[in-house]
């Protein structure tokens, strides 16, 4: 996902190219299973300091449930804007300090946000960390009760096989009355002072 943008850099503030992308990104991230390409727009945007990159992408990814624990697929929106800042001046070729621009001073560092000496520039990196800040925290199955047709992750038939597995594996036995509770048993010591009068 390079864009040569050396043309784009000898022009006046405002100048715009805009591109549609359809590119596979398996070998993006090894934590990351996509089932489909990365498809959608980019607009690249001259600006007084460099290049503003706006992104408005969608790809579908395989996660695991954090219920049931199987796939579960998930459409994700990859949406972002960033400037990127040239690394040399297209004129002179002279190499351009972080001092020279305005703004945070950890964007004109990242290298993922710096258009290389030969003019390239690449959202790459761009891509990979808005997928992951789209994601889900916890994906869940998109299970439906089949007579209401409302959205029921409780009614998933893998998840309640999964409870009644775990409840048949639990050892039978008589439980404390903090584990009765729902107490962790190391602060069961504790209850005592609940009902102390308090001291003076």
């Amino acid at each position: 996902m390079e864009f040569n943008v050396a043309q784009l850099m000898k022009e006046p503030t405002g100048a715009r190219r805009d591109f549609t992308l359809d590119d596979d990104i398996s070998e993006l991230d090894s934590g990351l299973t996509p089932l489909s390409p990365l498809t959608g727009t980019l607009e690249l945007l001259r600006i007084h300091s460099g290049v503003l990159a706006r992104g408005d992408f969608h790809v579908t990814m395989s996660l695991q449930c954090g219920r049931c624990l199987e796939p579960v697929t998930f459409a994700v929106p990859v949406r972002f804007a960033e400037s990127f800042r040239p690394l040399t001046d297209i004129q002179t070729g002279r190499f351009l300090s972080p001092e020279e621009f305005e703004g945070q001073a950890e964007d004109l560092t990242d290298e993922a946000l710096l258009i290389d000496a030969q003019h390239i520039l690449d959202i790459t990196e761009v891509v990979r960390q808005n997928i992951w800040l789209s994601m889900p925290i916890v994906a869940a199955c998109d299970y439906r009760d089949p007579a209401s047709g409302d959205l029921d992750p409780d009614a998933c038939p893998k998840y309640t096989d999964l409870l009644s597995e775990s409840a048949l594996a639990e050892p039978q036995g008589t439980q404390t009355p903090s584990e009765a509770a729902g107490i962790d048993p190391r602060w069961e010591a504790l209850l005592a002072l609940q009902n102390e009068p308090p001291r003076e």
